[in-house]
């Protein structure tokens, strides 16, 4: 597969898996050891974007040189 293709998958899943903790942390906020949930969701959510973001100025860097 291509790497941009790769990295938007890599980025889409993470996101999915952002939002699954995020929801899993929103159920048991009251407990104390739902903060572990709280870090992944935000650490996930972080890694998303940055992939995703990567990708696109890979494409655009292929863009300007063709």
């Amino acid at each position: 597969m291509k790497k941009t293709l790769m990295l938007e998958l890599l980025g889409s899943v993470q996101l999915v898996a952002g939002m699954v903790l995020i929801l899993i942390w929103s159920f048991y906020s009251s407990e104390w050891w739902s903060v572990v949930f709280g870090f992944l969701a935000v650490f996930f959510l972080i890694e998303a974007i940055w992939h995703l973001i990567l990708c696109d100025y890979l494409r655009h860097c292929k863009r300007l040189s063709d």
